[in-house]
């Protein structure tokens, strides 16, 4: 089950709908300052919110203020602002307003559009009695609005709501007996349709998100074991990893060998070792790496290994996501902020066709905010060598228009040549390309 598009409208710097292709490698470029942060916290945010979990802008390591802060400023009127998904053929639509007395975004609607129809949930002020009301209704072309109590458009997962739509409806849902026949009649046809395709109920139960902060926390010579917990700097990595090879030596030795391929490949270091200075899970331990010589701490090699190690045990270790992948129709979407940060080009480039490697063959999928060639150049690579398809790839360029920000999708064809690329793409480079070689500006 896959995300195909993000759409963000009113938000920050984005002005209008913005609409961004997902593919399981999909690369965020563009000045500092354009939105990319911003678009990766809002993907995060409602994924977790179609996961069941509470709406939270401000979760590590993104940080996105209140609603003030979030939506807009030069939208009139009703301050509002929309994140969607497009998920195999049906729309997400999420409508938050501000929380009446309070500061925090809130749901104020949720809008699923199907190829063939559309069911609206949105607050309405007449359901004192009952928690929904059916208050329009289109039996031809399956259109149906539904006024909520707020609790209930609140319920968390949001799939809750069509739960009630299948289970509860007839007790709980008010409206017009006709309209709500034709709803569930509707809602049978889409549970049943294509083997549960359209299935809106589900989404959360097979989207698993995990994000990394570009700031990933500093090594240290020894390691006491803490609480175990999920670190978007790494901070939890080194236990992660001491736990897995006291416990679970074979899946240990299996990620050891990835890491050290990479580790070869990108000319970081030969081997990882796990020293551990004591006998129980309690006592302290150390990491060590081989570069030429012998195995030395992780704080005596290049600072790039303890930056990449994070993401490369996240990207490799298939139980990192808050639950394992256990179908074929899962997928575990990672966020990864400015990964090339600390990493020789080469590095950056091994890291690109690793990402390749694991977006072509599993149900994986990266966003990559970059600022690095060496890491588009690669995939470009990927593409001509054939280890990921060309429509497997997305580079979106966030183009700055005033106070307003342009999202750009470009894709590739099968000799990896840019297709949609806009006028100003690349506009930076190409002035210093001609000033270097004497020409004026």
């Amino acid at each position: 089950m896959n995300i195909t598009q993000f759409t963000m409208e009113d938000v920050r710097c984005f002005d209008e709908r913005q609409t961004l292709e997902i593919r399981p490698l999909t690369f965020l470029v563009g000045e500092n300052s354009t939105g990319k942060t911003t678009a990766l916290a809002c993907f995060q945010v409602l994924a977790n919110y179609l996961r069941g979990e509470a709406l939270d802008f401000n979760a590590a390591p993104y940080s996105m203020g209140i609603f003030k802060d979030i939506v807009r400023n030069g939208r009139p009127k009703e301050k509002i602002f929309k994140l969607g998904f497009t998920i195999e053929t049906v729309k997400w639509m999420v409508e938050l307003a501000e929380k009446t007395g309070g500061i925090e975004p809130v749901v104020n609607s949720i809008k699923l559009k199907f190829p063939d129809g559309e069911i609206v949930f949105k607050i309405g002020d007449d359901t004192t009695e009952s928690p929904a009301r059916l208050v329009s209704f289109d039996k031809k072309h399956n259109y149906y609005e539904i006024n909520c109590d707020p609790d209930l458009l609140d319920m968390l997962p949001s799939y809750s709501l069509f739960r009630f739509l299948q289970f509860e409806s007839s007790q709980f849902l008010e409206g017009d007996v006709e309209g709500k026949t034709a709803l569930a009649n509707y809602v049978e046809m889409l549970q049943n349709s294509e083997q549960g395709r359209y299935n809106p109920w589900n989404v959360g139960h097979y989207l698993s998100v995990f994000s990394t902060s570009p700031i990933r926390s500093r090594p240290k010579r020894t390691y006491d074991p803490t609480r175990e917990f999920n670190d978007p700097e790494g901070s939890d990595v080194p236990m992660l990893l001491m736990r897995m090879e006291a416990t679970q030596q074979k899946r240990w030795q299996a990620l050891k060998a990835q890491l050290i391929e990479f580790g070869k490949s990108s000319g970081l270091f030969q081997n990882i070792e796990i020293k551990n200075l004591g006998r129980s899970l309690g006592a302290p331990f150390q990491l060590k790496f081989k570069v030429r010589g012998p195995n030395a701490n992780i704080v005596d090699v290049g600072y790039g290994v303890s930056q990449i190690l994070p993401i490369l045990v996240h990207v490799l270790n298939p139980e990192t996501p808050r639950r394992s992948l256990r179908s074929s129709q899962e997928m575990a979407y990672f966020l990864l902020q400015q990964p090339e940060v600390h990493l020789h080009p080469r590095a950056q480039a091994e890291l690109s066709s690793l990402l390749a490697q694991l977006g072509s063959q599993d149900n994986r999928s990266f966003i990559v905010e970059t600022h690095s060639d060496y890491m588009i150049d690669r995939a470009r690579i990927e593409i001509r060598k054939e280890t990921i398809r060309p429509q497997d790839v997305a580079l979106i360029y966030f183009e700055p228009k005033g106070r307003v920000v342009n999202v750009h999708n470009i894709g590739f064809d099968k000799d990896a040549n840019l297709i949609g690329v806009p006028p100003h793409y690349r506009q930076f480079f190409l002035k210093e390309s001609d000033r270097l070689m004497g020409f004026e500006d």
